[in-house]
């Protein structure tokens, strides 16, 4: 149960969106929105909500960059976990403070 909190609990500010990544390998890549969508056959307004923190990466999507940056997806995946699990520790830390450690 620990090894969860301590991913998180102690930072401060919210871990780094998977679409912050994105943005920036797209500007060192020296191409536009639209032209990633195409390459990962999704709709650029997909890329543009992701990029703009708007919109969490789907696992379809982890696999596509995985696929489209060479890197696989579990890089993708951790990311937006990271996230998740912070926002989630936000909004709900005394509930989660309430569940009983069984093991």
């Amino acid at each position: 149960m620990n090894n969860w909190k301590d991913m998180t609990q102690d930072r401060l500010v919210r871990p780094i969106h998977p679409g912050e990544v994105i943005a920036d390998i797209i500007d060192d890549l020296d191409i536009n929105t639209a032209k990633f969508a195409e390459i990962l056959g999704v709709p650029n307004q997909t890329i543009q909500e992701i990029i703009n923190c708007q919109k969490p990466i789907t696992v379809d999507i982890t696999i596509r960059l995985g696929k489209a940056l060479g890197n696989g997806p579990r890089l993708w995946l951790n990311l937006q976990q990271k996230v998740d699990i912070w926002d989630a520790l936000q909004s709900h830390k005394e509930e989660y403070e309430q569940v009983m450690t069984l093991v």
